[in-house]
């Protein structure tokens, strides 16, 4: 199970490694998507250890957890194979309340953040049992459902006939305009012949207005310069932080990127190059906005960096490798840090 537990505001465990392949043209379970992603056919947000255990257990009783509305959290985390959302006392060992998500039709829930209204904000990998469609989801403290954004053809383009993406995370600036990375998003257009393409990037939500268009970052098409973008926050100045895959040359790895201006005139810089990281996990710009921390669930550490970071900046510190559970997996995909 990708058991995605957290520490301080989100730590995820779980573990899949892939290569980018085309997009699904039909609808999609989430088995389905897993055994996709285990065949190397798209890419996955967890390694491929931790994907073949969720994938072994899929079939087991969904638990019925129950709901509280005025619990008092201290940690929230993520149950992927089931679709929670877990409201955890300040141990992280007692679960005070449980969201169900599928009933808001979020599958697959992955990146979860906290924002300074305590509002929970849910990256969901999936928004139907037979479609391609993520979505972010916001959360209030209590658990209820506030806003949704999902994917859709972005503004300006009049050509766009049809798009669909999917990702792990979010970010909200400081302006409220809201961020959903896409590891994978499709873009048809027809002027008058009809063209499709591949990429990864970002869409974006001017104000935190769901009902608006969103606006989109390319950041590359066929996997050139990268092939998808996995996790991300946004630092104080506004800028894109993110863990992507991609290729050196013949070689297929994980590195950092950023996007300074996203709103304005966004310009993509490869930070840490392809092969920094064993596979791509969580990023948190935490300490004001003066720290960005970066996971690598291959070894289970927590690279801390200064900011602003030049490329190919040396962290300043290491955290970790966490222990791994009872079944030889527990690399921790995501998460945060409270103001202590």
């Amino acid at each position: 199970m990708r058991a995605l537990f957290a520490v301080v505001l989100v730590l995820f465990v779980g573990g899949c490694a892939s290569t980018q392949s085309l997009a699904p043209k039909i609808g999609m379970t989430p088995s389905a998507l897993l055994q996709l992603q285990l065949e190397g056919r798209l890419q996955a947000p967890i390694p491929p250890a931790a994907l073949r255990y969720e994938l072994e257990h899929r079939d087991r009783s969904r638990p019925r957890l129950p709901f509280h509305p005025r619990a008092k959290v201290a940690l929230w985390a993520t149950d992927t194979n089931f679709n929670y959302l877990l409201g955890q006392d300040a141990s992280g060992k007692k679960t005070v309340t449980a969201i169900d998500l599928s009933k808001n039709s979020c599958y697959d829930p992955i990146a979860l953040k906290v924002d300074r209204a305590q509002h929970v904000w849910v990256g969901c990998e999936l928004t139907s049992l037979s479609g391609t469609n993520g979505a972010v989801q916001e959360y209030t403290n209590a658990g209820m459902l506030r806003k949704q954004y999902l994917p859709a053809c972005p503004s300006p383009v009049s050509e766009c006939q049809s798009f669909s993406g999917y990702g792990y995370d979010s970010g909200v600036d400081a302006h409220g305009n809201v961020f959903a990375s896409l590891n994978l998003y499709s873009i048809e257009t027809c002027n008058p012949s009809c063209v499709s393409v591949l990429g990864g990037g970002f869409e974006w939500w001017p104000k935190g207005n769901p009902s608006a268009a969103p606006r989109l970052i390319s950041l590359g098409t066929s996997c050139s310069p990268l092939c998808g973008v996995g996790y991300m926050d946004v630092d104080a100045a506004g800028n894109l932080w993110f863990t992507f895959s991609g290729y050196k040359q013949s070689t297929y790895g994980f590195g950092l990127g950023e996007v300074t201006n996203p709103t304005t005139n966004p310009q993509f810089t490869i930070v840490e190059p392809v092969g920094t990281y064993g596979f791509f996990g969580g990023v948190y710009a935490s300490n004001g906005g003066g720290t960005l921390n970066v996971i690598d669930q291959k070894s289970r550490t927590i690279s801390q960096y200064h900011l602003p970071l030049s490329p190919s900046g040396a962290p300043f510190n290491v955290l970790g490798p966490t222990r791994q559970n009872a079944f030889g997996i527990g690399d921790p995909v995501s998460g945060g840090f409270n103001k202590a």
